[in-house]
């Protein structure tokens, strides 16, 4: 049989670990292609399913397999979890009954002890709505759950397992309360790539069983030499059944009162290896993995522990060899120190010790410790993940702000609106209505509400009818306030910041601090930013001003743009003219009286370049004070717009200070002037007291 490949063993590895025991959590595998993860669920439910059939029958298997017939009659629901997914769904939906309507169990509730546990699939964790996200954080790791909704109490326990996809560049923008709940990761961005080379390997193809052979698509006629090798599309039979054949041996759990309990040494050991958290998920997490890995033995061990390190991708660090005694040190004669000598040169790989100087006839007491050679059980972990497990914990993770918080508490007027459209929920209002979802809706009730209408609009002219017979009811279609349905989208605040920088005066002082009130204000309130820039270090065209659209302050070109080496031209003009069409494009789209716009403009006033040039792209004559003139001319336009606050942030250099009080009253903006020193480095300024600075109020007034 054809070894397994590292990859895709540990994700089957992680899969059986999660069947034996639920309190593990979740499993975010990254980078996964979205067409396997409901395979995987498949196969979770097929484990779990025979995990409770063994129970059932007291520990012997039944008479069907996991692979057999009786395990598709057997499996426990396997629930997907999207943009389509809400509050009302997911706990306790509303449905059609004989006498009308009842209310019924939502798809995460469970009712059914005996049987095998549910699985939940979301299939872009990123994406994922509020509600999915609120219910992982619920039933995630939990002793008991509850619903108290609409009069009606529910409570059971859940055993539900979560699979989940997530790119592993959006890790670091998710909030870490719910990446918390999936402490076991996998990276899987090669699945399929693997699974493919598995399935055309020819005759080392592992031989699933019968049942899936008989779902296997018959073998292909071998194809000429001369017939084009295209790419074979990937059959979801063909990777069912060679994952069945992959996964390795079920781990059978040990009595409950019988679990091998975690010795002293791997206690340590598990603190030592799990990176530092806020909570204790992972450390547990870690210490239920080696357990399940030490299933069957009286006690887990170290080498338990480094197994489950190494399936969660951690770092193992080599065992400490014991220390020896020293040995007394001989009293020697005080010494000068020797003169210091040039280092001898060292080749690639090895570790210069330092240059020891004995005097004559006496022995150096102290010895060099040895280099201690790279474990490779951490050379081969460290070669084979491409990334951390935990990305959220590095220091530039900046996740949304109150993204677990929902905004009912918000007025009508106040409620974010816009952003993209990622599904339907029920309206609260009649506010962005969808038509098509409110009429499917409305048309699944049809038969309680309006049982004697004809089933189509025209059934009463039909031949057979009765001839001046009226119809029982006039067509059409009963809608319901409860059939109403709203677009669901993603969030967007009805604010924004507006960034123009010029980089042409960013010599000696620092952008950081006069920028730190409207960068902390656009990041608690979710706003969208808008950057217009030029005059920096490198750019495709130094007469032209360049501009880009973030959805928030998330985004990495902000930070970029923020660290701009200065350059020589400033096309102030184009700037300021590409500003107003930003701020004019967002006053057309925002609805309502609720939006807000914050423009900071940072520049000196000296703009060299005029607006004509930068929209020929090139500078033909003598410029003069054009290049001035056409930025306050463009200014007086930013200042018509209403609903936006304009500060202007200027270095105070001495270097014609009238420019950039000629610039604030063409905006209507507050000048915050800054200390700088042209000739010298940058320095963090101090910010002037009566600029209104308050850090923490948001954009200073």
């Amino acid at each position: 049989m054809t070894s397994v490949p590292t990859a895709l063993a540990r994700v089957l590895t992680l899969l059986d670990c999660v069947t034996a025991e639920r309190r593990l959590g979740g499993l975010l595998l990254f980078d996964l292609d979205p067409a396997l993860l409901p395979l995987l669920g498949r196969l979770l439910a097929e484990r779990l399913a025979e995990g409770a059939e063994r129970a059932l029958h007291g520990g012997a298997a039944g008479p069907d397999g996991p692979s057999g017939e009786g395990a598709a009659r057997s499996l426990g629901p396997i629930v997907v979890l999207g943009a389509w997914s809400t509050a009302e769904s997911i706990w306790l939906p509303t449905a059609p009954a004989h006498h009308g309507f009842a209310l019924r169990p939502g798809t995460l509730v469970e009712q059914d002890d005996d049987g095998p546990p549910p699985v939940a699939l979301v299939p872009d964790l990123e994406h994922a709505p509020l509600p999915v996200v609120q219910a992982a954080l619920a039933l995630l790791d939990s002793d008991a759950a509850s619903v108290e909704r609409l009069g009606h109490s529910l409570r059971w326990e859940p055993r539900t397992r979560w699979l989940a996809a997530l790119p592993r560049a959006a890790a670091a923008r998710l909030s870490p309360h719910l990446l918390d709940r999936f402490p076991l990761r996998a990276d899987a961005g090669d699945l399929a790539r693997i699974l493919h080379a598995l399935r055309t390997e020819g005759p080392r193809r592992p031989v699933p069983d019968a049942a899936a052979s008989a779902t296997a698509r018959p073998p292909e006629a071998p194809a000429s030499p001369g017939a084009p090798q295209g790419p074979e599309t990937p059959e979801p039979a063909d990777d069912l059944a060679l994952l069945r054949a992959l996964m390795p041996e079920r781990r059978c759990r040990p009595h409950p009162t019988r679990l091998p309990r975690l010795g002293p040494e791997a206690a340590a050991l598990v603190v030592a290896l799990m990176p530092g958290s806020p909570g204790r998920r992972r450390d547990l997490a870690l210490a239920r993995t080696a357990r399940v890995l030490a299933s069957g033995a009286e006690q887990i061990g170290a080498e338990h522990v480094r197994e489950a390190a190494r399936l969660l991708g951690l770092t193992t660090p080599q065992a400490p060899a014991p220390p020896r005694p020293a040995a007394p040190l001989p009293a020697a004669p005080p010494v000068a120190p020797p003169p210091p000598t040039a280092p001898e040169p060292t080749t690639a790989g090895t570790l210069a010790s330092p240059p020891t100087a004995d005097p004559a006839g006496a022995r150096s007491a102290v010895v060099p410790p040895a280099v201690r050679a790279l474990d490779p059980e951490q050379a081969s972990v460290a070669g084979e993940n491409p990334g951390p497990p935990y990305p959220e914990d590095d220091p530039a993770a900046l996740p949304p702000f109150a993204s677990l918080r929902s905004d009912r508490h918000r007025s009508a007027a106040e409620r974010p609106t816009g952003g993209r459209r990622t599904g339907v929920r029920p309206a609260r209002d009649l506010h962005d209505l969808a038509l098509v979802p409110t009429l499917l809706e409305a048309a699944k009730f049809q038969a309680v509400r309006r049982p004697g209408a004809p089933s189509r609009p025209d059934a009463a002219d039909r031949p057979g009818a009765p001839h001046g017979a009226p119809p029982e009811a006039p067509p059409g279609l009963a809608v319901s306030a409860a059939d109403l349905r709203q677009y669901q989208r993603t969030r967007d605040s009805g604010r924004a910041l507006f960034l123009l920088l010029d980089h042409s005066c960013r010599a000696g002082w620092d952008l950081g601090p006069p920028l730190a009130p409207f960068l902390r204000w656009a990041y608690r309130e979710s706003a969208a930013v808008t950057v217009v820039e030029f005059g920096h270090h490198g750019a495709p065209n130094e007469t032209t001003a360049e501009r880009y659209r973030a959805a928030s302050l998330l985004d990495p070109r902000i930070l970029a743009s923020v660290g701009r080496v200065p350059g020589a031209a400033s096309p102030l003009a184009h700037a300021l003219d590409l500003t107003a069409q930003e701020l004019r494009r967002f006053h057309r789209k925002s609805r309502g009286n609720h939006h807000e716009a914050v423009l900071v403009v940072v520049t000196d006033g000296r703009g060299n370049v005029p607006l004509d040039a930068s929209l020929l792209g090139r500078v033909t004559a003598r410029v003069g004070r054009e290049g001035v003139g056409d930025a306050l001319t463009a200014a007086a336009a930013v200042r018509a717009l209403p609903r936006t606050r304009t500060v202007l942030v200027a270095p105070e250099t001495g270097l014609h200070p009238d420019l950039v009080f000629d610039l604030a009253e063409a905006l209507d903006a507050e000048p915050l002037l800054v200390a700088a020193d042209p000739a010298g480095p940058p320095t963090a300024p101090a910010l002037p007291g009566g600029a209104g600075h308050r850090p923490e109020a948001g954009p200073p007034r």
